[in-house]
């Protein structure tokens, strides 16, 4: 099933109706990652839930964040968001938003937001030519995805997959036609362990998301380039392009590689199925 609305949307905590900065996210099966029985948010939909609340705390853009992922979020039915600005001045703002459900601590986000204006706009980055999407085959899902959690909801092609390199080019789009705004250009760079075989099924530690411009509801292409296998973690960057050739956006991460890696996996029939049929 593919959700209607973005599920990342967060709203004011009713029981903190006196704290302008505290928000909630519940959290509903297409946020969700993992086995049957064992769910988690993704990390990428807690940093654009984080995202969307600090934009409402501070009524202004977001220019970049950094998200640490501190733990899993099993069994958490509801994500609680706080958002508190640090320092800045009265163009841009520095804030910290803590993710968390009770007692436990799933994110921490340091972040920037505001513009400085009249400002002059010049991109360097340029989107390097590979087919469009209409002409790719479908990358293959994650073993876990469904057609009703997080890897059902986006549909995913390979233009460019050199693991050599370490080099993977991939369109991306929301099926349900969500725009691509901040929140979540933010949770498809969180597609960064996808990239290579050795990293598949690996589990995030930080992820550094800086935020150019919005564009309507289409694909977007993320050209994901790894830098480094060391001491059992993988580090790389990504840029991610409108289908106009316009940049949106550019991450980073690091992330844990998996003990076994998983260089092969058969796609669950359900989601192909689905695949097969959008």
């Amino acid at each position: 099933m593919i959700a209607k609305a973005p599920f990342w949307h967060t709203m004011p905590d009713p029981h903190r109706h006196t704290d302008a900065g505290r928000f909630i996210l519940p959290v509903t099966r297409p946020a969700t990652v993992g086995p049957d029985g064992n769910p988690f948010v993704m990390g990428g939909v807690a940093l654009a839930a984080g995202i969307d609340a600090l934009q409402q705390a501070s009524e202004m853009p977001l220019l970049w964040a950094t998200i640490q992922f501190l733990a899993p979020s099993h069994g958490a039915e509801t994500l609680e968001i706080s958002c508190e600005q640090l320092g800045g001045g009265r163009s841009i703002g520095q804030w910290a938003v803590d993710i968390t459900s009770g007692e436990r601590h799933f994110q921490r986000i340091s972040a920037a937001v505001g513009a400085r204006e009249p400002s002059d706009s010049h991109i360097f980055a340029r989107m390097p030519a590979v087919p469009h999407p209409d002409d790719l085959e479908q990358k293959l899902p994650d073993p876990n995805g469904t057609d009703d959690n997080l890897i059902g909801q986006v549909e995913r092609r390979v233009a460019l997959d050199d693991p050599d390199r370490g080099i993977e080019a991939v369109w991306t789009r929301s099926r349900a036609g969500f725009a691509l705004d901040a929140p979540f250009l933010a949770l498809v760079s969180d597609f960064f362990l996808g990239a290579h075989p050795r990293t598949r099924t690996g589990s995030s530690l930080d992820a550094t998301f800086r935020f150019i411009q919005a564009a309507p509801p289409g694909w977007v292409l993320t050209v994901t380039e790894l830098a480094a296998f060391d001491r059992g973690t993988v580090s790389g960057q990504a840029r991610h392009y409108a289908e106009d050739g316009t940049l949106l956006a550019i991450s980073s991460q690091t992330g844990v590689l998996p003990r076994v890696p998983v260089e092969h996996w058969e796609p669950n029939t359900a989601i192909e199925g689905a695949i097969g049929n959008a």
